[in-house]
């Protein structure tokens, strides 16, 4: 076989490969002697079956085209060493029919790796920021335990409600028929109610009155109501408030910290201990990681290289499916929804999701590149590490991930890719220079924010009533506050 490169645009390499006749008649006839072996066919020994029987049996195209896909298979890996190609996505082929006694022509079309141009990493600067844990900072872990460990008592207020308020109350549910009849739902159920959480037509109703008035009110339920028995259909509630509650949060004593913490820390000197050490864990590992953004930026900024649309598309179109999944998984919403509840259009979405992807194939590109100057490689601890921690991370067994990793090669690569890149990373942060920042532990980004409120949340749920039923036992539990 023969090749030679017909054309370079870019990043796109095409290779003419071509086999001379006699190349062609000796693959055929490696093609027919290999059937001859394996095929089983009644009358003949494995091994001494004519080519004619073959091809009644299979067919001269059948024949012709695994002749061809074991030259191409050939070719292909000929080419890539021949030419060191670092490819980015596989090969596109285009060839002719097979006819023997004639050459066969066939074209490669390569996506490489574009030319990188490294800076001077020596010269780059990387800002680090040193996270001060303080006693402030201990005082609020544990004003945040003894919140989540906070219960609700009954107040016994004789007032109206108001719309802050948790109050139990006492609920029978109907469905309201065309005819006015009523349809019992729900009977004297109780519950605790957040008046900031519950319907709002509900918490309406309900504000302004004192406990011990019975309520009687209807509401009218969308029509795309969970339960589709109930969905567009008036309901109607029968209520009385019992009491106001409030939350109690316990007082921060050796005795607490025994109970909440079931005899694992014995005082509040012991749990203030160990929450400095986490503290001063995390704050370690938020400034290497600070470290290491800030360095990578630096990298990618300064490296020169010219990327492929091709590369940026296919990182984007990557991102959107990923994304859209994840919309429907975990968030139950679909991009219509997402993008109106986030007052945004498709043309910023898309647009900040192949800002995204550029940053992403540049920052790999850069990393890559010197991943290969100096050598970078792994260990089987570094590979042990990234298991454990992405076990730990999906809430399974190590060991049973490693498994399942041994009988899937393309997760096995990622995570090995994943791990090479870390050691990359940790490589680059010894070569920059390392400028200090000091900032106190809790000026953290907006997700501290919206951990708390999560938490607020689940604590909120915790106490609420059920938002959502199966529709085959919602008759008899009735429609959700």
């Amino acid at each position: 076989m023969k090749s030679e490169i017909v054309s370079q645009e870019g990043n796109v390499v095409v290779v003419k490969a071509e086999y001379e006749a006699g190349e062609v008649d000796g693959a055929v006839g490696k093609t027919v002697r290999e059937l001859s072996k394996s095929a089983n066919i009644k009358g003949f020994r494995k091994g001494h079956v004519p080519r004619s029987t073959l091809e009644l049996f299979f067919g001269r195209k059948s024949i012709y085209r695994e002749t061809m896909e074991h030259l191409t298979s050939k070719a292909l890996e000929t080419v890539i060493e021949e030419y060191d190609l670092d490819l980015v996505t596989d090969p596109t082929l285009d060839v002719g029919e097979l006819t023997e006694g004639s050459p066969v022509v066939m074209k490669f079309s390569f996506e490489v790796r574009p030319e990188v141009e490294l800076p001077d990493i020596p010269s780059l600067t990387a800002e680090k920021i040193i996270y001060e844990v303080r006693d402030e900072d201990v005082e609020e872990g544990l004003r945040q335990l003894l919140e989540s460990s906070a219960t609700l008592e009954p107040t016994r207020d004789d007032r109206p409600a108001t719309p802050e308020d948790i109050i139990e109350a006492q609920y029978s549910s109907y469905e309201t028929r065309e005819d006015g009849s009523l349809k019992e739902l729900e009977h004297e159920r109780k519950s605790i109610l957040y008046l900031a959480n519950v319907r709002p037509d509900i918490a309406e109703a309900v504000v302004g009155h004192k406990p011990a008035e019975e309520l009687v009110f209807e509401i009218t339920l969308e029509d795309d109501y969970p339960d589709a028995r109930m969905a567009g259909k008036k309901a109607t509630y029968k209520l009385e408030i019992l009491n106001f509650m409030k939350r109690v949060v316990p007082e921060p004593t050796d005795e607490t910290i025994s109970r909440i913490s079931r005899g694992r820390y014995e005082s509040l000197d012991e749990i203030k201990t160990e929450m400095r050490k986490q503290l001063e864990e995390s704050a370690s590992a938020r400034s290497e990681a600070s470290l290491h953004e800030s360095a990578i930026k630096a990298l990618s900024e300064a490296t020169v290289v010219e990327i492929p649309a091709t590369m940026i598309d296919r990182q984007y179109l990557s991102m959107r499916r990923e994304n859209d999944g994840m919309l429907k998984r975990d968030l139950k919403q679909s991009l219509d929804e997402y993008l109106k509840n986030n007052n945004l259009s498709v043309e910023e979405y898309d647009g900040n999701l192949k800002k995204r992807a550029e940053e992403i194939v540049r920052n790999t590109l850069a990393l890559d590149a010197l991943a290969e100057r100096d050598q970078i490689t792994f260990n089987g601890d570094d590979l042990n590490e990234e298991i454990i921690r992405v076990a730990n991370s999906m809430r399974v067994n190590a060991q049973e991930y490693a498994d399942s990793l041994s009988k899937d090669k393309r997760a096995f690569s990622a995570l090995a890719e994943r791990v090479k890149t870390k050691n990359t990373v940790k490589h680059l942060s010894t070569l920059v220079q390392v400028v200090e920042k000091i900032e106190d532990f809790n000026k953290k980004e907006d997700f501290d924010k919206e951990e708390e409120q999560d938490h607020h949340d689940r604590e909120q749920e915790n106490h609420a009533p059920e938002h959502e039923h199966h529709a085959e036992d919602a008759e008899e539990r009735g429609v959700t506050i």
